[in-house]
């Protein structure tokens, strides 16, 4: 077995790593204290409250020594996120996720499967304001007129 190793600093004191397992966790600098799979990735929720441009970039940066970690690429580890996150059924968190598909419409990388069925989920949500359904409306017209990635 190997040893906790702490890659990005997610706040509170809390660090996503690398498990001694070899799994993406979470835990405190100097401990690891959970896989992200075994908690639902809820772990990863206060990326949220961040921005999806700022986040990707951080964990694209680290990914090197997150890779390990059973995700594999910071696309799809923010898909995770987003999808626990929005499955939660806590209106707070399926709040700050809608922005986020909003914003990973127009970027490449991100799973087309994916993004279809969370806007499509997400605009018949009443958790979703009328401003937010708008917005998930233009995302959906723009994704559906994508092209599929190979493997989508």
């Amino acid at each position: 077995m190997g040893e906790w190793i702490p890659v990005v600093y997610r706040g509170d004191g809390a660090w996503i790593g690398i498990m001694p397992d070899g799994a993406l966790g979470v835990g405190v600098e100097t401990e690891g204290r959970a896989t992200l799979e075994g908690s639902d990735f809820a772990p990863m929720w206060p990326f949220l409250e961040r921005n999806v441009s700022e986040c990707l970039a951080e964990f694209s940066r680290t990914w090197e020594s997150l890779e390990e970690g059973g995700v594999p690429t910071p696309e799809k580890l923010i898909e995770l996120t987003v999808r626990s996150a929005w499955m939660s059924g806590r209106p707070y968190w399926m709040r700050l996720a809608v922005p986020w598909v909003v914003d990973m419409a127009d970027r490449s990388g991100f799973d087309s499967r994916f993004m279809r069925e969370m806007l499509g989920e997400m605009m018949h949500s009443e958790v979703v304001s009328p401003e937010l359904r708008d917005r998930l409306r233009d995302a959906s017209a723009r994704t559906t007129n994508r092209p599929s990635v190979e493997g989508d």
